[in-house]
């Protein structure tokens, strides 16, 4: 009898730990970083701007205050078209306190 309650006790143990982690990698999956519906209308933008080629890479710079309760959120996408590499440094700006888009601007690198 000792023996039933102690592996039923191991049993609930163990199906907790489990759930546990489960949920933890779930969350995990779903997460997004601050930045990424801003990443997501850097490339939708870039798109637009060079129909013709694709993104290859994307990075995130970071975010920078700006006066006036603005800050500026820099990407760097790499695209090609044809046998050309290029970057473009897309810059949005954004009202700080309510994250309100303000501007895009792009600029291409050399």
């Amino acid at each position: 009898m000792l023996r039933h309650i102690v592996m039923k006790a191991v049993f609930v143990l163990l199906s907790l730990t489990h759930s546990e982690v489960i949920s933890t990698e779930e969350a995990a999956l779903h997460a997004q970083p601050s930045y990424a519906k801003w990443g997501r209308l850097a490339m939708e933008e870039t798109s637009k701007a060079y129909r013709n080629a694709s993104i290859v890479d994307y990075k995130y710079e970071g975010r920078r205050k700006l006066a006036n309760g603005q800050a500026e959120e820099s990407f760097v996408l790499w695209l090609r078209k044809d046998s050309r590499e290029f970057g473009v440094r897309v810059s949005i700006r954004v009202e700080e306190v309510t994250d309100e888009l303000i501007d895009v601007s792009m600029r291409e690198l050399n």
